[in-house]
This record gives C-alpha cells, structure tokens and sequence, in this order.
C-alpha cells in the first residue's frame, strides 16, 4: 500500500494518466434486504487515476453501493475486484492453522466439562492441599494422571481419613490414622486392579504397574458390594471415553465455528482498508472529544506494529511507528489545510473543517482509491467550491476518486465519467456532458435541467 506522502505525484496543475484498466471493477453487483433491491445488477468501472461520480436522487441505492464496496455490506450477488482481486481475504494456511488451535483449545475446555471440571479440580488441586503437599507442577501432573486412570485416593473430612474414588463420588473407608487409611486405599487398588485385568479381558499395562500386593490389612477390608467394585473397576475407561468425546466434540466445534466466523468477515471493512481503499461518511464520523491529529492517526493506528504490548512497554519499534504515522498525519493535514489546527478539539471546529478533515483521515491511511461519500452536503457555494478544487488536488496525487454528490456543479466540474442510478438500477453512465443530456437522467434526476 503507498504511503501518503506531501511531496508525491505529478506537479500541481497536472493530472496523472488514466489508466485502460480499471481499478475498481464492480460486476453485476446486487443488494438486497429481505424483498427490497438496494442495488441491482450494478457495473461500474473506476479507472485508475480517475474521478468518477456516482449521482442519482435520494433512495436510489449510491450509498448501499458504497457500503457494499467498502466491506460493510455483502453483495447479494455479483462481485467487487480491486486492482484484479476480488476484496476478500484469502484463505491461507495460516487461517487454517489458526482454526485448528482454537479447535484444540475448545475441545480442552469440552474435554474438562466432560469430566467434571469440579471433580477434576478436588482431584488434581484441592486433595494436593488437604494432605499439605506443597504444589508442584509435577504432583499436579500425578494427580491428573491418577484421576483419568480412575485411581482411587485419600481425602480428609471432619478430621478423619477417607478412601474415595478418584471422583471422589464414592467413599469406601473411613479412617482416623492417615497410614491405616492409606493401606487400605492400596489395598482396594489393587482389588480393583485385579477386576480390570481378570480373566477373559487384556490386562492393561497402565493398571499392572501400579498394582501392589494385598497387605495384612487385606483380611480387614470392610465388605462391599460388588457393584461398587465393578464400578469402579470400569471407571477408568468410563472418563477417558467422556474425556475423548469432549475433545473431539470441542475440537470440530471450535475449528468450524472460527472457519464461520472467518467466512464472515472475510469481506469485512478493515480488509477492504488493507487492499488500499479508504472513504468518508454522508454523516460525519469523527471523535468530536479528541484533537484534530489524533483524529487523523486513528486511521493510522495499523500501521504501528506490536499491538497492545509494544504500546505499554514503548519498543523502540513502537516509537519509530509512531513518529513516521504522527509524519504522515501532519502531512495529510497540511494537505487538507488544517495543518494549524492540528491540536484543536475535533468537535469544535467549523462544518466545513470537520468535512476536510474526514478526507485527510482518509488520505493519511495511504488508500490507493478514495471513497466521498457527499462530501459537499451542507456547505455554502464557496466551500463547495473549495471542496472541488481539494479533490481535484487529490487526484493530481495519483488517489483515484469515487463520489457521490449531489452538488452538479461539482460533479460536472471535476469528474472524468458519470454513472446515474435510479431505484438501485444503472439508467446511464457517460461523460458529464453526455449524462447531462440524457433524457432519462433529466426525468429522474435533472428535473428537465440541460
């Protein structure tokens, strides 16, 4: 993208050549919400170093065209390419990367509710601090490896010892002394164990590790059920299926909502600004409380790398960012000729400065093709009149111009073509001179004017 710069272009007086292909090439575009057609089937063609005008009278669809070719709006049908490329983002490998990690986090998150996010917190945190182990990443490694293995484990209530489940849902013994209480949680593991890896199944090398022999304390176990052993036999394969199943679930959930999301918003207005197209409002967008520059560099702030961080630690990379976008936007206010009033309160400066100083936010992102969106609307004629001969000083530039305007005297004066919409649909497009004579533009439009 080509920076503004003060000095550039061709001499004043002079315009630079227009180019055989167009910058700007809308084909077939159509717009509808719900059963109302904003703009149908519309073809236009912005030649590069050209002014082109966009006229037609009010509900006619120019500014729906507008929003549609600045990323606001998605086009119904048809298409917008600039510079041979259509305004979209390009799906990347980086894209896809970037869905699969969010994928990956997702299912984590899905894999954690799936097991029980508390019971896996009292399992892997809170029994480490119930038996005074100091934390360590490593314990806590332990700990979480136990509860997918379904282990059984220790805890503490109301002064006394129990043997839990490793879900801590089921309490098998109860105990006062810590050591009894832990021979015995031995002692149940390896029952328990014992039924994982009985006859007619295959042992599973995970549980036999762990696996101790039963000690003299075995003859003293408490009777139960053997329901409750079964079920706690099956419950290591019981969590890590729920535990996949939460992953895979998240994984293609996470992966296919940021791939929607990114759908979306692949045609979204800072992807437009990157490619080099830039516009003004018919309402006037400004932040009315800060000054004048800071206004301007708003539309600047991509250009300054880092983010967030490099802005709170002031990297020497930030710094130099940020005194060539400070550069630019003096510049693009010199430009303008609000270059003294760079530090005045946006809001309090006259109708007609507030309009100039939309154009240089504008320029100062260094778009190839502007869009004015009515940029005269509400002035008297000799801010009119200075508005033109500021557009035509954009053009000498080397910026391409794409308005819609209202005033004629402005659109007959600086504009190469003129194309005229009528109820969203194109009724004629020529040299001003031809479009002022066209009889179908005078009945919508012109007023029978000549």
């Amino acid at each position: 993208m080509k920076p503004f710069r003060r000095n550039a272009g061709p001499p004043a007086g002079s315009s630079p050549p227009i180019g055989e292909s167009p910058l700007l090439d809308v084909d077939r575009l159509t717009v509808r919400f719900g059963g109302l057609v904003a703009v149908s089937e519309l073809d236009l063609d912005v030649p590069a170093g050209s002014i082109v005008s966009l006229i037609g009278p009010n509900g006619a669809g120019k500014t729906t065209a507008f929003n549609t070719i600045s990323g606001i709006y998605s086009p119904t049908s048809g298409s917008v390419r600039f510079q041979g490329r259509r305004l979209e983002q390009s799906f990347t490998t980086g894209t896809f990367w970037s869905a699969m990690g969010v994928g990956l986090l997702t299912g984590l998150l899905f894999a954690a509710a799936a097991v029980d996010v508390d019971r896996l917190w009292l399992a892997v945190v809170k029994r480490g601090m119930i038996t005074n182990e100091p934390f360590s990443l490593a314990g806590a490694a332990s700990r979480l490896r136990g509860y997918f293995r379904a282990e059984l484990a220790i805890d503490q209530m109301a002064g006394k010892w129990r043997v839990v489940s490793a879900d801590g849902s089921d309490v098998l013994a109860i105990r006062r002394d810590l050591d009894e209480a832990s021979a015995l949680r031995n002692a149940f593991q390896a029952e328990v164990t014992a039924r994982r890896a009985g006859p007619g199944t295959v042992p599973d090398t995970s549980d036999l590790a762990d696996a101790v022999e039963p000690t003299s304390e075995a003859a003293a176990l408490p009777r139960i059920r053997e329901e409750v052993l079964d079920r706690l036999a099956a419950g290591k394969q019981r969590i890590r299926r729920r535990g996949w199943l939460g992953l895979f679930a998240g994984w293609v959930l996470g992966t296919a909502g940021t791939l929607a999301v990114w759908q979306r918003g692949r045609r979204s207005p800072h992807v437009v600004a990157r490619a080099g197209i830039s516009r003004t409002f018919q309402n006037i967008r400004l932040f009315s409380n800060m000054t004048v520059l800071e206004n301007v560099l708003v539309g600047l702030d991509r250009t300054i790398p880092g983010g967030v961080t490099a802005m709170l630690f002031k990297t020497p990379a930030n710094r130099r960012a940020e005194a060539t976008a400070r550069g630019r936007g003096l510049d693009a206010l010199d430009f303008v000729g609000l270059a003294g009033s760079a530090n005045r309160i946006a809001g309090q400066l006259p109708y007609g400065d507030q309009r100039r100083l939309e154009i240089a936010r504008a320029l100062a992102t260094g778009a190839t093709l502007i869009l004015l969106d009515e940029p005269a609307a509400g002035m008297n004629p000799s801010e009119t009149g200075e508005l033109a001969t500021l557009i035509e000083r954009i053009r000498q530039r080397g910026v391409t111009v794409l308005l819609i305007e209202h005033h004629m005297s402005v659109v007959m004066r600086i504009s190469d073509r003129v194309a005229v919409l009528d109820h969203g649909v194109k009724i004629a497009e020529g040299t001003p001179a031809e479009v002022k004579r066209d009889e179908r533009v005078i009945e919508a439009y012109l007023g029978g004017e000549s």
